[in-house]
């Protein structure tokens, strides 16, 4: 199965993906985690490092090569790089990750592959710099992205939550300050807009995936135990 989690900045994504992992350990299952992976290796993966884990855990963009830039360098505040540029550099790092990780372990076809950010957030993101040019056409014919839909999630899961609140958490972090362009109130609330607009939703149901929308406006232990209860009926049909 092939599972996907996103939503605007401080919606909380990194609150479930650790809640998923956490009952996958309790529940005995093996498990890959591509980011502690590249942190601590600095490359991208080759498949049969992972291969004998039950459970990937990828995001993107990624924590070394292309990915890294990309944090480090593309999307910093007060970056002035073409929207464009950035929109290719995300999918050239997908087009590698997909290539040595995500492909192999479909093809496996005996895995589930959770993705904190993929292309679905390409397709809402990029769109929004650039909604002239970007269109969703133009974002999906870019190779890597073009690449990453031929294997589209069986799950979409968007992380439902206002802006404004989603700002505040963000406006809080101490130990969590990307310093992005993408964090800003403006942004995430046209972003909200996409992930609820009958546009975004067709692109992806049109290539089978289900979508999920799952309520951030609560507490944390209600969100997690809301989340958990998500995440055992999908990967358990």
């Amino acid at each position: 199965m092939f599972i996907m989690i996103d939503g605007i900045d401080g919606s909380g994504k990194s609150t479930v993906v650790q809640t998923w992992k956490d009952y996958l350990t309790a529940q005995g299952n093996t498990i890959f985690d591509l980011k502690d992976y590249q942190k601590e290796f600095n490359r991208y993966p080759d498949f049969n490092e992972a291969d004998s884990c039950d459970f990937i855990f990828s995001h993107e963009p990624s924590s070394a090569g292309i990915g890294k830039v990309i944090r480090e360098e593309f999307i910093k505040n007060n970056s002035d790089y073409p929207a464009y540029a950035i929109a290719e550099a995300y999918a050239l790092d997908r087009l590698i990750l997909y290539k040595k990780m995500i492909v192999p372990a479909l093809a496996e076809n005996e895995k589930t592959i959770i993705s904190d950010r993929a292309v679905c957030t390409s397709i809402c993101y990029q769109h929004i710099l650039d909604p002239e040019n970007l269109t969703f056409d133009v974002l999906a014919k870019i190779p890597g992205n073009a690449f990453a839909l031929k294997y589209p999630p069986q799950h979409l899961v968007l992380m439902d939550i206002s802006p404004d609140k989603a700002f505040a958490r963000i406006s809080g972090r101490l130990e969590k300050n990307d310093d992005a362009i993408f964090e800003k109130l403006d942004f995430l609330k046209k972003a909200a807009a996409i992930y609820r607009s009958e546009a975004y939703q067709n692109f992806f149901t049109k290539l089978g995936t289900q979508i999920h929308y799952l309520n951030a406006e609560t507490e944390i232990d209600i969100m997690k135990q809301d989340s958990l209860k998500l995440f055992q009926h999908l990967i358990h049909k």
